[in-house]
């Protein structure tokens, strides 16, 4: 007789949970949202995101895709955790904001919340519920003018501030001296000068990468050589400078827990690439994976339609 496998435990569901968020947000904004819905993690987006919950009626997809984005709006401003209640929500079990335990409110059940404003609508419910957890954050604060509500991180919080390990201060420092023979190299001496890292020369870089490379073999067999490594850094100094991106490398440790930048199955982890820590829903960007995308996508890839497409 086979054994009946074990349910999964409330560590594993949560796992799996944090893990799938990014994803999540990522359909969110991209399928079931309107043009146009701000995606800025503010209250003040909490009635349009209501509003389009309504509209769209019971779209299951739609109402899961939503719990991450209404879960750490609320977590601003309560602060708190992520958990979740294996006894209900079916087999992935029901995610839960903890608010901050100082405030002693119990955990607050997203789905239901969804359920609530669909059974509601009147398009206030989220806004509601932001406002009586500020108002209970308020209230504390009276008695503790010290205390301010702390958010446990999630993955879709900004990474915040990075260190410059010295592998990736090596790289750099290579490139920037490399630079002015690699420019020379490409274009003849008489033109160094416009190489001047601005987005409108990119189609300067397009052009050279095209040129040189016609299969994704030819471009793979080079991809540690100087001209894409130079090519892969200055396309990076363009969004560094033009696209409030600093340059990132995590290093690559196989003792690293599952899910941490420094993983080996992390694709970021291990290469230098460029990203705005600073905000939440950041995409990084590999410039040398991009330089491959000329040769792998043809001639309706753009190196400007990429940077244009980086918050600025």
């Amino acid at each position: 007789m086979t054994p009946t496998p074990a349910s999964p435990t409330r560590e594993e569901l949560l796992d799996r949970w944090l893990d799938d968020m990014q994803v999540l947000a990522a359909r969110l904004e991209q399928v079931h949202l309107p043009d146009g819905f701000p995606f800025d993690y503010t209250p003040a987006s909490l009635p349009e995101l209501e509003a389009a919950l309504l509209d769209a009626g019971s779209d299951g997809d739609f109402h899961r895709a939503a719990l991450p984005y209404l879960g750490e709006v609320l977590m601003d401003v309560c602060g708190g955790r992520w958990d979740i209640d294996a006894g209900t929500g079916g087999a992935d079990g029901d995610p839960v904001v903890r608010p901050d335990p100082a405030l002693g409110l119990p955990a607050l059940s997203l789905t239901t919340l969804v359920d609530v404003a669909l059974a509601e609508e009147s398009g206030e419910v989220f806004a509601r519920e932001y406002g009586e957890l500020a108002d209970a954050v308020t209230d504390l604060r009276r008695s503790r003018p010290d205390w301010q509500p702390v958010k446990e991180r999630s993955p879709l919080d900004p990474i915040g501030p990075q260190p410059v390990p010295p592998r990736l201060r090596h790289w750099l420092a290579e490139r920037e001296t490399a630079h002015r023979e690699w420019a020379r190299g490409t274009t003849g001496a008489d033109e160094v000068g416009e190489w001047d890292f601005s987005p409108a020369g990119l189609d300067r870089l397009e052009r050279e990468v095209r040129t040189r490379y016609r299969t994704l073999a030819d471009f793979d067999a080079e991809r540690e050589g100087p001209f894409l490594q130079n090519a892969a850094w200055y396309l990076g100094q363009v969004i560094c400078l033009h696209r409030d991106s600093i340059w990132v490398y995590w290093e690559t440790d196989p003792q690293a827990p599952r899910g941490s930048h420094h993983h080996p199955d992390n694709p970021w982890s291990g290469i230098p690439f460029t990203h705005q820590p600073h905000r939440r829903q950041a995409r990084p960007c590999d410039p040398l994976d991009t330089l491959r995308g000329l040769v792998r996508y043809g001639r309706g890839y753009h190196l400007g339609r990429i940077v244009d497409d980086i918050p600025v």
